[in-house]
């Protein structure tokens, strides 16, 4: 089974790039605080399409792209946060523990569906 990394790492930039964009549109109509709730179905649904995509060209290792992908956009929004603001604490605080950690969850628990999904569509048309 071969790994597609390139497409792996392309695949969470960009996931994390529309969601930033995504974030940046909906902050100037709403406040941040009233969709904060909404943020794990969120990152779950537009994952979804990601992990379609990122097992595209893989002719196994379905759910392990889909996973992959959910783990390393999860680093790069850790990243991110740590690189503004040192720790965590602050988005944690944000969001609430449980939805923190839901919401990151989440976000590689779509990226696994869309693969999965993607995968289970591809073998279903060769059977």
């Amino acid at each position: 089974m071969k790994i597609h990394w390139l497409r792996v790492l392309v695949a969470a930039v960009l996931f994390e790039a529309v969601l930033v964009a995504i974030t940046i549109v909906i902050a100037q109509f709403v406040a941040i605080e009233t969709i904060l709730p909404l943020v794990p179905v969120f990152v779950f649904v537009v994952g979804f399409p990601f992990g379609m995509w990122v097992v595209r060209k893989a002719a196994s290792g379905f759910v392990l792209h889909g996973t992959l992908l959910g783990v390393v956009a999860t680093l790069i929004y850790l990243g991110i946060i740590l690189s503004q603001n040192g720790s965590l604490k602050p988005a944690v605080d944000a969001y609430g523990p449980v939805s923190f950690f839901l919401a990151n969850a989440l976000k590689i628990l779509g990226c696994v569906a869309g693969s999965y999904a993607a995968g289970r569509r591809r073998q279903l048309a060769l059977a």
